[in-house]
């Protein structure tokens, strides 16, 4: 027999033999992969006996057909074919239900759901009953309540109020609707609703039209496969939203726009992954973040974060941000790190770079000659996360390294990091944003320090202070640092991203020096950049403390500083910006000099002590000068007592000796 004929057949029994139902339970059959039978089996199992089911059989595969088969000779269910010549009205006229219920083929529900649904409705004269729901994710295997839903439970709301509390997502499938309320305000579209943005547009004519509004605490339980999810963004459904509200008389934009939001940012994980689509999103969302009406307290932080960022940086520059994480081959940011003998830190470091909510970049470790177990280590995240890739050398210092790992880099922008440090999940996605926003070459973030003691991190000192004047600028240069520049920054490279093809240009490299090996590069890219900015929040957490570093070993290349101001005071007479900057160098050598004079002791004291009396300070015009042309009396105090002193060094007491305290008496030994 014919299965249209059997359809029909059944139809006409279930007219003349079965009770009036009182909901009318609407569902589309196409395509059901795999869920038809379990969603079916959860309504039939419903505790509200008088319902019908009624499916909209349109495009179906066999196994759909086989199930269906299986379902019908169950006097409660009805299909239906749907034909192109039938309009959306054609299918009311097969309810009979007091009210309509809309489930999705993918879900399930609770037992008892339509019965609570149906009690609450005829008790308060409701128009529409809403609903929560679970999220169940198909490969997880997770269950997730939506938290994101700003719902207030068991309240009335008079739609056209349109207060923030009614801020839900628009879904037509979280609840049951008086069929009187259909046909009075004659809405349509309901059952051929193929794409999200269809959803949304009759999802908010419906809710124009209501008289009372109630959104309940129950929860329907949903499958969520991205796999299958086939999604069309029509952006032209705002246009025809806005046309509700104005048709009635509807004033609030600070709801609307804000329901905007929350719309374009649930759909922004469902649909194509091209650029285009994704910055007219942001776009949308930019538009209104400028006017600033909106409500700001119904997003998550995270929410809160990207709207932030988009609103500073636009929409180009964040959707590039976002389209990160789908790009694997281009990295935006190349990370270099030399690593040597950094097993007690390595994987907290690579670890918390995996983290980064940028996604675009590799990591290229330079191992160093390292001889504990850091190359093993490496190895096993070389594994876990394509990015990361080893090269590894014999032990020449972080300097060699770091220029090693830039002929390797792909990346447009540079970050060189210490494998021992630290670093902030949004690190990346800020320090990009920042320098994409004005076409930098250079951005500098702040970060801060910290000791481990009793294996608990001890955080002190934020590094920058950075003027208001300075922080105002969007890009400033050197020559907008009208006083001791050289002292403006800290001259290490791992709180700063390069942009590569200006560094490639300047044609700078980091020095093949134990120790001040980045002086010289990172003092020389920022005194000549034409556009620089300063991110001022701690991204970088700076480990200190560690007996091994390079930093708390200075005796061992005492004199390394030297040839970097060296080569740096050669750099800047070279780019003819030395009678601009000549004070501030000198100020700085006499600074620098003192600080590394107090790092060390015994006999590297004793070497720096003279070679700075008899010849250093004399090559660098220290002593050329009067008082008034240092920033600092108490280092020109100093640097005069170490100029007007002799000092012995006996090697059988090794005396640390301090320049700092302001009594300065060196002993004749």
């Amino acid at each position: 027999m014919n299965l249209f004929f059997i359809f029909f057949y059944l139809f006409i029994s279930y007219i003349f033999c079965f009770e009036n139902p009182l909901i009318s339970i609407f569902i589309n059959v196409n395509n059901s992969n795999n869920y038809l039978e379990q969603c079916l089996d959860t309504l039939i199992k419903q505790s509200l006996k008088k319902i019908e089911i009624i499916l909209i059989k349109e495009e179906s595969n066999e196994y759909d057909m086989k199930i269906l088969k299986k379902y019908l000779l169950n006097n409660k269910i009805i299909i239906l074919n749907k034909l192109s010549s039938q309009s959306d009205y054609d299918f009311l006229n097969f309810v009979n239900g007091k009210y309509l219920g809309i489930i999705e083929l993918k879900d399930f529900i609770d037992n008892n759901i339509f019965e609570n649904l149906y009690e609450f409705s005829e008790n308060k004269d409701i128009d529409i009953v809403s609903y929560n729901y679970y999220l169940f994710w198909e490969k997880k295997k997770k269950k997730d309540k939506l938290k994101n839903l700003k719902f207030i439970f068991n309240q009335f709301f008079k739609s056209k109020i349109f207060s923030s509390d009614l801020l839900i997502l628009p879904s037509i499938w979280t609840g049951i609707y008086k069929k009187n309320f259909f046909l009075k305000n004659k809405l349509k579209n309901f059952l051929i609703l193929n794409t999200i943005s269809k959803k949304t547009y009759f999802f908010n004519k419906l809710f124009c039209n209501i008289e009372f509004f109630i959104n309940n605490n129950i929860s329907i339980n949903s499958i969520y496969d991205k796999k299958n999810i086939k999604f069309l963004f029509n952006h032209k459904e705002f246009y025809e939203i806005e046309k509700i509200f104005k048709n009635n008389k509807i004033k609030n934009e600070k709801y609307y726009n804000t329901y905007k939001i929350l719309v374009l940012l649930w759909n922004l994980n469902r649909i194509d992954k091209k650029k285009e689509f994704i910055q007219f999103l942001f776009k949308e969302i930019y538009i209104i973040l400028k006017t600033d009406n909106y409500f700001h307290n119904k997003f998550s932080e995270s929410e809160k974060r990207f709207l932030y960022n988009l609103k500073n940086y636009g929409e180009k520059i964040t959707t590039e941000i976002y389209l990160s994480k789908y790009i694997k081959n281009n990295p935006k940011i190349s990370i270099i790190m030399p690593i040597f003998n950094s097993e007690e830190f390595i994987t907290e470091c690579l670890n918390s770079l995996i983290k980064q909510t940028f996604k675009n970049f590799e990591v290229i470790c330079i191992n160093d000659g390292s001889i504990d177990n850091s190359l093993t280590i490496l190895k096993e995240f070389e594994k876990k996360d394509e990015r990361i890739h080893i090269f590894s050398q014999n032990n020449t210092g972080a300097g060699i390294a770091r220029n090693v790992g830039m002929e390797k880099s792909k990346g447009e922008y540079l970050l060189f990091l210490d494998s021992d440090d630290i670093f902030e999940d949004i690190m990346l996605e800020e320090l990009y944003a920042k320098i994409k926003q004005n076409d930098n070459e250079i951005v500098i973030c702040n970060s801060q320090n910290f000791i481990v003691k009793e294996n608990k991190k001890i955080f002190y000192r934020k590094n920058y202070l950075i003027s208001d004047k300075i922080l105002k600028i969007k890009s400033f240069s050197s020559k907008d640092i009208k006083k001791d520049f050289f002292n403006l920054f800290i001259w290490w490279p791992w709180d700063k991203l390069f942009k590569k093809i200006y560094i490639e240009k300047l044609g700078i490299k980091f020095q093949n020096l134990r120790s001040t090996n980045d002086l010289y590069f990172t003092a020389s890219a920022v005194i000549v950049a034409k556009k620089i900015s300063f991110l001022d929040k701690i991204l970088i957490k700076h480990r200190t403390g560690i007996n091994t570093s390079i930093e708390n070993s200075r005796e061992k290349s005492w004199d390394n500083f030297y040839y970097a101001l060296k080569k740096l005071k050669y750099f800047i007479q070279e780019k003819n910006l030395y009678i601009r900057f000549h004070q501030d160098f000198i100020n700085y050598v006499v600074s620098f000099s003192l600080w590394q004079l107090n790092t060390l002791k015994g006999n590297s004291f004793y070497s720096l002590y003279q070679n700075l009396k008899n010849k250093w300070l004399k090559e660098f015009e220290v002593t050329k000068y009067e008082k008034s042309f240092f920033y600092n009396n108490k280092n020109y105090k100093r640097i005069n007592y170490i100029l007007q002193s002799d000092l012995v060094y006996n090697n059988r007491k090794k005396i640390k000796y301090s320049l700092i305290e302001k009594i300065k008496k060196f002993f004749l030994l």
